[in-house]
């Protein structure tokens, strides 16, 4: 039987792992948790599967921060902002798991009711513009340059 609350202590312990650029192993897991790695045998069997736990949880942080801006340059922004307070998390994001379909999903939502003819289309172009950028800051280590090409590159895919 496991402790309640264990399942969200190995999540944050790997997350806690991703963002220091850390191996994420199941001891390595355990020990930051501070629990006996059989405690996190009994809700993940291999870190691929706590990764994307990870990556689940990571995901649901940014669409609610990018959900909570008002209108859809202020989301774009909040999408970069995400990526550059969390480098690490965000590439295993995008790495590790498939999230396309959510992030493209989330960008729908972003851009419903605003008369669009094709928001499907225009949510992908929006949100693959923001991933390069994020991608691109990511890599460049929060450049002056790319941030602030940030507001012209989301007015141009607005």
């Amino acid at each position: 039987m496991s402790r309640p609350g264990c399942r969200e202590a190995v999540v944050a312990a790997a997350t806690a792992l991703v963002d220091a650029d850390r191996a994420v192993t199941l001891r390595a897991v355990a020990r930051a948790a501070r629990l006996p790695t059989s405690a996190v045998y009994q809700h993940f069997s291999a870190p691929p599967a706590i990764l994307a736990a990870v990556c689940q949880q990571a995901f649901e942080d940014l669409e609610a921060t990018v959900l909570a801006a008002t209108g859809a340059h202020a989301a774009g922004l909040a999408y970069l902002d995400f990526a550059v307070a969390h480098p690490r998390r965000y590439r295993v994001m995008f790495g590790a798991a498939d999230l396309a379909a959510p992030a493209l999903r989330l960008f729908t939502r972003v851009l419903a009711g605003s008369g669009r003819t094709d928001p499907a289309a225009d949510a992908l172009t929006l949100w693959l513009g923001l991933h390069g950028l994020a991608d691109q800051r990511a890599s460049t280590r929060r450049s002056p340059r790319f941030a602030a090409l940030a507001p012209r590159l989301i007015a141009s895919l607005i």
